[in-house]
């Protein structure tokens, strides 16, 4: 028994150190914008409500088709009977059983309602593309997120690599500080000082690994899978955008989502007016009936009947007086349509002045991340510089520690910018429908 059970337990704790060694996966952007599109719980909602939208979509819906039912009845009477006819037979029974049973088809059809129909039939199909364009609406707003979240990590594990440089960078200054103690050339401030920002800089990095592990949580979450799924990112980030606000402004007119659904809902309103209107004019009804019945007695002079036959009618509606409860609906339906051109209207200003911000932020952070990379080229190499001096005791530790420091800071501004300057792109491309 317990050789059998020992390769079992070799075969899994193998198992084990595999999976330990196994690394996580590469996620690209456009990997999780993909897993998105297909398991964020927001779209998959949005999606459903432009299902229900086509569904709702249909001539039936709009009226424009009859109704037709099977209607079956089925009567039995057991009561006391006495019957006197004028010829002066009498029937009587304490107890006689009655039964009347019929079946039939009925149909009911609009013919005519003053093109009432036609326009719900309209007003479902604007309904169905507003369904669509809010589903665009959606997926755009997740995409965005998505990619802002990616990004996010992106730039904060281009900040751990910042921060491992400088971790070197203080090591090396350790060395040579405690090299020059040995030989009795420095202090041992110098040593000591080197050790506490050497340890400070380690500090900063574990915040800056848990930050970033906080937001592969948020993006797992944005992906609608568990939070601990382990995932790595590509780091790098490409800033090779170039917008143009002219063409931008046309991408916006044409194709943004939020703006297409105030439109649509715009229209939408306009047809819910005409919709209204038509209940001042006419109806004409149709019916018709395919019916057969039968009734036994179990007394009396009749004892059975049966009928079956067709029977069709038709009906003229007209309102004449409804209390005014027409020309409120029409009131009300014409207000909420200029509510919906007041929405759209002011919906595109607000997009035309987000424009001209974010192409603003791109620019200015266009140019912060040009200025950046320059300082950072600089700060290098005034650190090499000072780092040498000290090597050779022409200086001292603080001046290579504010290099140091000096170029910390310039690598978090310039990852900072070029972070900025991605989020810039991705409001820009949320504008312009392009993500």
């Amino acid at each position: 028994m317990k050789k059998s059970i020992l390769p079992l337990l070799l075969c899994a704790a193998l198992a084990g150190a595999r999976a330990q060694t196994t690394p996580p996966e590469l996620l690209t952007a456009e990997a999780a914008v993909g897993i998105a599109l297909q398991q964020n719980f927001d779209i998959r909602v949005v999606r459903a409500d432009a299902e229900i939208a086509r569904l709702n979509n249909t001539k039936g819906n709009a009226g424009m088709l009859p109704n037709v039912n099977l209607v079956v009845n089925e009567t039995f009477t057991l009561s006391a009977f006495q019957q006197k006819l004028a010829n002066g037979n009498e029937f009587t029974s304490p107890g006689a059983p009655f039964n009347a049973a019929n079946a039939g088809v009925q149909l009911s059809w609009t013919i005519f309602d003053g093109r009432r129909m036609q326009i719900a039939k309209k007003r479902l199909e604007e309904t169905e593309a507003l369904g669509q364009i809010q589903l665009r609406a959606q997926v755009l707003q997740t995409s965005a997120a998505v990619l802002t979240t990616y990004y996010q990590i992106v730039g904060n594990k281009l900040q751990e690599k910042a921060l491992a440089e400088v971790i070197a960078l203080n090591e090396e200054r350790l060395r040579i500080a405690e090299a020059r103690l040995a030989a009795g050339f420095a202090a041992q401030t110098d040593a000591l000082q080197a050790r506490i920002d050497l340890n400070q800089r380690r500090a900063d990095l574990l915040n800056q690994q848990n930050a970033t592990q906080i937001a592969k949580q948020q993006l797992n979450l944005l992906l609608s899978r568990p939070a601990n799924v382990a995932f790595e990112v590509e780091e790098t980030i490409n800033n090779n955008y170039q917008p143009r606000r002219e063409e931008l402004l046309a991408r916006i007119a044409a194709q943004h989502p939020e703006l297409q659904a105030f439109q649509k809902t715009a229209d939408i309103a306009a047809l819910l007016v005409d919709e209204t209107r038509t209940q001042y004019k006419p109806r004409i009804v149709g019916n018709a009936q395919l019916i057969a019945q039968r009734t036994d007695n179990g007394a009396g002079f009749l004892l059975n009947n049966t009928q079956a036959g067709l029977t069709a009618g038709g009906a003229f509606i007209m309102p004449l007086y409804t209390g005014g409860n027409i020309s409120r609906q029409i009131e009300t339906a014409k207000i909420a349509a200029q509510q919906a051109a007041i929405r759209t209207e002011a919906l595109q200003r607000n997009l035309e002045n987000a424009l001209d911000q974010q192409l603003a932020r791109f620019q200015t952070q266009q140019k912060t991340l040009e200025l950046e990379s320059g300082n950072a080229e600089n700060a290098r190499e005034s650190l090499r510089v000072s780092t040498e001096r000290f090597r050779l005791g022409q200086t001292t530790a603080l001046e290579v520690q504010n290099a140091q420091n000096i170029l910390e800071q310039v690598l978090l501004r310039q990852n900072l910018a070029q972070l900025n300057l991605k989020i810039a792109e991705i409001q820009l491309r949320i504008l312009e429908n392009n993500l």
